[in-house]
């Protein structure tokens, strides 16, 4: 678990590093056009604006769960669970590094045919780690199902 943390806070840092130093604010790369484009962009709030300027809640917020996480991961002993934990804590690390170190987000990819965010790899992160945790839930769910069928 603490490895994939480690390696998508890395990945996340190293592309808001290259978006921040190698794009110009506002900047605009079309990789699909009129689909999907690279954005320098930053966020002092979470997505679509909410809670913009509330830095230290937001930093408390992830914080808050980063301990939880670590806390809940001891009792963890099923892979996918710990996978995608690892992926959420990561996620929730990288934006938490940004608001720490320059007080704002850095995002990047644009969809542009939805209203839609302009969001970074961390939350790419957060919601692989959310989509993990529900397929490892099914999973568990259905095996306990299944094990209740088989003891009746």
């Amino acid at each position: 678990m603490y490895w994939i943390t480690l390696i998508t806070i890395g990945i996340d840092q190293l592309v808001k590093y290259l978006i921040r130093n190698f794009m110009d604010y506002g900047q605009t790369i079309p990789i699909v056009d009129n689909f999907f484009y690279l954005t320098s962009h930053r966020n002092i709030g979470a997505a679509w604006g909410i809670f913009s300027g509330q830095k230290f809640f937001l930093i408390s917020i992830a914080l808050i769960v980063i301990v939880s996480i670590i806390l809940y991961s001891r009792k963890v002993t099923d892979q996918l669970t710990r996978i995608a934990l690892g992926f959420f804590m990561g996620g929730a690390a990288g934006n938490v590094l940004d608001r720490i170190i320059f007080g704002e987000v850095t995002d990047m990819f644009d969809i542009q045919f939805i209203n839609y965010p302009i969001f970074n790899l961390a939350d790419v992160f957060l919601v692989v780690g959310v989509i993990l945790l529900l397929v490892s839930t099914y999973l568990e769910d259905k095996t306990q199902k299944s094990n209740l069928n088989e003891q009746s």
